[in-house]
């Protein structure tokens, strides 16, 4: 019995972290952050836009680098470090064990 309440307590430890989890990251998916880290690394700006029509039309030699601004700002903290690398540790376990699963499918029916 005693064994019982106190799994009870872990488990809803565990849920309960893994839930204030999902909510760290789910503000920062709604608060646009990582949206903004995934475009604002490179932004191409009116100006460099018509430079590069420009040099398209004399046939210049054309390099990317030439045409873009580096304007990324990062904007992570501890928490979203935090959270990011929960994820990535979390999806790691998932992935070996839905493997290990699959492989025991095909043993038994393959």
């Amino acid at each position: 019995m005693k064994n019982s309440k106190k799994a009870w307590q872990v488990f809803k430890t565990i849920l309960i972290l893994l839930f204030i989890f999902f909510l760290i990251n789910y503000y920062q998916v709604e608060s646009g952050n990582y949206q903004n880290e995934l475009t604002q690394k490179t932004i191409l700006t009116e100006e460099k836009i018509k430079e590069f029509e420009q040099d398209v039309k004399d046939g210049n030699y054309i390099d990317l680098k030439n045409y873009t601004e580096n304007n990324y700002v990062d904007t992570s903290n501890t928490i979203s470090k935090f959270g990011n690398h929960i994820g990535e540790g979390l999806e790691k376990i998932i992935n070996e064990k839905g493997q290990d699963f699959f492989k025991i499918i095909k043993k038994y029916f393959f």
